[in-house]
C-alpha cells in the first residue's frame, strides 16, 4: 500500500498539480509496478515469515526482479517507437491487466488451499482486494485513462480496493477453518508456489531479451539460479524434516528419553556393533514403586512430572558414552550399559536407586512416605567363553526377571543375575 501510494502522489502531482494528463511518468509507473513485489512475495512462500531464512531471501530477490522486469518490459514495449503511440499504450495496458490477473489467480488458489483460521482470513482479505482491484484497474485504464473529458478525478475509482484493504486489515480471524482442504492440495500449492515466482520472472525475462538482451539474459540466469537455490532448499528441508520425524518416532515426549520402539530396533544393532569390543553388557529394568497409587492420588499432571524427574536423576547417573537410558513404558525405565562387571552394575544400580530416593517425591501410599525405584540388574560377559546364544532379548529377560523378584521382596531394593559362560543364572541380591 505504501509503494502504490507513492505512484498514486506522483500520479497527483503530475494532473492535478502540473496538469500533465496526457504523459506517462516513469517514475509513476515504477510504483505501480514494484507495488505488487510485496504481494508476489507473499503469495510464494511461507505466510508467517518462519520458513527457511535463505529461501525467504531467494524469493524476495526473485520478487524484487520480476516486478523490476515486469516494468522494463512495459515500459520498454510503450516507447519502442519513441514516443507513446496507441500501439504501445494498448500494449502496456495489456500487460498490466496480465500482471493483476496473476496476482489475483494466485491469492485466490493461496486462499483456497489454507489450511489454518488465520491464514485463510488473511488470503481471503487479499483475494477481495486483489479481485476488485483488477476490476477497478481494468475498467479505469480501458475506459477512463487517456480521456481528458472525464478528468483525473475519476481515476480516484483505483482507490476503493485500497479503502477496502484497509477495512480487511482489522477484520479478525474466525473461530474455525469451515472448509478444511485436503493435505495433498496444501502440499501441492506450497510446493509450486515458489517454483511460480521463479517460472514467471523467466517468462518475463525472456519477454525482455528482445528490448535489452544483457539485462534479459541476466534475468534468465537468475530465474535459474532462484530455481535451483529454492529446490535445493527445499529437498534440504524434506530431509531435515524427515529425520526430526525420525527423532520423534524414536523418543519418548513426556521424558525426552529413547523410548521402547528405539530399543525394538536399536538394540540388536548396538549389541551387535559394541559386542565385538567389550567385555561385558548389562541391562537394568526399573520401576517406580506404587506409582499407580501416586498417580491416583496426586492425579496424572502429578505423575508425569514425578516421571520427569526420576528420568531426569536416572540420566545424571548415566554419564558414560555409550550408556542407553530409555523409557521402557509406563512408570518403568530400562538402562543398557557396557563393561560392567558384577560389582560395578551393582554400584550402578544402587547409584540409581539412591539418585530417586533424594528426590523425596511424595507419596503417601508408599510406606517410605515417598517416591522409589526397585532395580533388577542382569549381565553377561562377552569375551572368551561367552555363550553364543546369548542375545539382548534373553539379557532383557533376565533383568526383567530379577525386577519382578525385587518387587516381591519388598520394593526400594536391586536384585541382580548375572549370566556365567556356561548360561547359567548367578543371583545376587542387595537388600535395603
Amino acid at each position: 500500500m505504501l509503494i502504490w501510494s507513492m505512484g498514486a502522489a506522483a500520479n497527483f502531482r503530475n494532473e492535478w498539480l502540473l496538469g500533465l494528463v496526457e504523459e506517462m511518468q516513469r517514475d509513476t509507473m515504477l510504483a505501480f509496478h514494484l507495488s505488487a513485489v510485496p504481494l508476489a512475495f507473499l503469495l510464494s512462500g511461507d505466510w508467517q515469515y518462519k520458513g527457511h531464512v535463505l529461501a525467504r531471501c531467494v524469493d524476495a530477490v526473485l520478487a524484487l526482479a520480476l516486478g523490476g522486469c515486469y516494468f522494463l518490459v512495459t515500459w520498454g514495449l510503450l516507447t519502442a517507437r519513441g514516443l507513446p503511440d496507441d500501439a504501445g499504450v494498448a500494449e502496456m495496458v495489456r500487460l498490466i491487466d496480465i500482471q493483476n490477473l496473476f496476482i489475483a489467480v494466485g491469492s485466490l488458489i493461496r486462499w483456497w488451499a489454507a489450511a489454518r483460521v488465520d491464514e485463510r482470513t488473511l488470503f481471503g482479505a487479499l483475494t477481495l482486494h486483489t479481485w476488485l482491484y483488477l476490476a477497478v484497474a481494468f475498467i479505469n485504464n480501458h475506459f477512463f485513462a487517456g480521456k481528458p473529458e472525464l478528468g483525473p478525478e475519476y481515476a480516484s475509482i483505483v482507490t476503493v480496493p485500497f479503502v477496502l484493504l484497509w477495512v480487511l486489515s482489522g477484520r479478525s480471524a474466525g473461530s474455525q477453518l469451515q472448509r478444511v482442504p485436503s493435505a495433498r492440495v496444501v502440499g501441492v500449492v506450497r510446493t509450486l508456489a515458489p517454483m511460480a515466482l521463479a517460472g514467471g520472472l523467466l517468462v518475463v525475462a525472456l519477454m525482455l531479451i528482445r528490448l535489452d538482451y544483457v539485462l534479459g539474459a541476466s534475468a534468465v540466469l537468475l530465474a535459474a539460479l532462484g530455481y535451483v537455490l529454492r529446490s535445493a532448499i527445499a529437498q534440504i528441508s524434506h530431509i531435515d524434516r524427515g529425520s526430526q520425524l525420525e527423532v520423534m518416532a524414536l523418543t519418548d515426549a513426556l521424558t525426552g528419553l529413547y523410548n521402547r520402539h528405539y530399543l525394538d530396533h536399536a538394540l540388536p544393532e548396538l549389541w551387535r556393533r559394541d559386542s565385538d569390543s567389550a567385555r561385558s553388557v548389562g541391562v537394568l529394568m526399573i520401576d517406580i514403586d506404587h506409582f499407580k497409587q501416586l498417580n491416583d492420588r496426586y492425579g496424572h499432571a502429578c505423575g508425569d512430572d514425578c516421571l520427569r524427574q526420576v528420568a531426569h536423576a536416572l540420566k545424571a547417573q548415566l554419564t558414560r558414552g555409550n550408556d542407553v537410558l530409555a523409557r521402557w513404558g509406563g512408570e518403568e525405565f530400562i538402562a543398557l550399559v557396557w563393561d560392567v562387571d558384577a560389582n560395578r552394575i551393582e554400584r550402578l544400580a544402587e547409584r540409581l536407586r539412591h539418585a530417586v530416593e533424594v528426590l523425596r517425591i511424595e507419596n503417601l501410599d508408599s510406606p517410605l512416605g515417598h517416591i522409589s525405584i526397585s532395580i533388577g540388574a542382569a549381565s553377561v560377559r562377552l569375551d572368551a567363553g561367552a555363550p553364543e546364544s546369548t542375545d539382548p532379548t534373553a539379557l532383557v529377560q533376565q533383568a526383567d526377571r530379577a525386577l519382578y523378584q525385587a518387587k516381591a521382596f519388598g520394593r526400594n531394593r536391586v536384585e541382580y543375575f548375572h549370566m556365567d559362560t556356561a548360561n547359567q543364572v548367578v543371583e545376587h541380591s542387595i537388600a535395603l
